[in-house]
């Protein structure tokens, strides 16, 4: 069982090394058909990789329940989104400091879950700082690609090392590639969504063919789905003569980003606890 779970992830490690590298060389020489296929993933699998939030944590025991952690989840989303609608120089600098923890600590577990032995803490600082270093050719994506191609360079020793090296220099040479928000949209889209799914399949306690676990995930997180893009159009259509888009998706991208990461957080621990139980 727990080799069929590391050769399921370690699968879905490969296809988000295959669909980056294609996407990130497609960036440079097809931009628009790049866009058009960033802009499909993210308003499925993109918005849909937090969706199930609520429905993960009450199958792994977190109370008060699943509707009442739905309605908890929503506040905190909303609420953080009216402050960022607010602040939005402060919620700009929040913005980046959440994207580094989430970035960093969700591909850090993932690396875990095929499993890397390297410290966890110092895998999601330089993985979390990546996308958010490095985009475009100025001089500081330039440091920042040259510091975290050396990181990896230095540290592949073995397969398993080798495997966490190809994690920071390929995101890292796509980036600083790609146009700088499309190098992100390719790392958002083909590289963290696919692999945070691929952890919830891997962590859903029911068990089951991996396809029929997909099958669950995606009646689950449809409706959620729905809600996310109907909020998102509705916040678009209220905004000011004076909003900018750029301040609007940035304050949208927080509200949803830190009750998500709560919840990522408490559903690693949650996860990690009931495995160490197990064994």
């Amino acid at each position: 069982m727990k080799r069929d779970r590391t050769n399921f992830m370690r699968a879905a490690r490969g296809a988000t090394w295959a669909a980056s590298a294609v996407l990130g060389v497609g960036a440079t020489v097809a931009p628009n058909v790049v866009r058009a296929t960033v802009a499909a993933l993210t308003a499925t699998i993109g918005i849909a990789h937090g969706a199930t939030d609520a429905a993960m944590l009450d199958r792994l025991g977190v109370r008060p329940g699943k509707w009442k952690i739905s309605i908890a989840y929503g506040v905190v989303a909303i609420a953080t989104f009216l402050v960022a609608r607010r602040y939005p120089a402060a919620a700009a600098r929040a913005l980046r400091v959440v994207s580094w923890a989430h970035f960093g600590s969700g591909d850090a577990a993932f690396a875990r879950a095929c499993g890397s032995r390297r410290p966890e803490l110092a895998e999601s600082f330089v993985r979390g700082g990546i996308p958010l270093s490095i985009g475009g050719r100025d001089a500081r994506s330039a440091w920042s690609f040259v510091a975290a191609s050396s990181y990896a360079a230095l540290t592949a020793t073995g397969r398993s090392g080798i495997a966490d090296a190809v994690d920071v220099a390929l995101p890292s040479a796509v980036l600083y590639a790609a146009p700088p928000r499309l190098g992100f949209g390719v790392y958002f889209a083909a590289w963290h969504a696919p692999r945070h799914l691929a952890l919830l399949l891997e962590r859903d306690v029911r068990g089951g063919p991996y396809v029929d676990r997909f099958r669950r995930f995606a009646r689950e997180a449809a409706p959620n789905v729905a809600i996310a893009g109907a909020f998102g159009a509705l916040a678009y259509a209220l905004r000011g003569p004076s909003d900018g888009a750029e301040e609007l998706v940035g304050a949208l991208i927080l509200g949803i980003t830190v009750p998500h990461q709560i919840a990522v957080w408490i559903i690693e621990y949650r996860s990690r606890a009931s495995a160490s139980a197990a064994s």
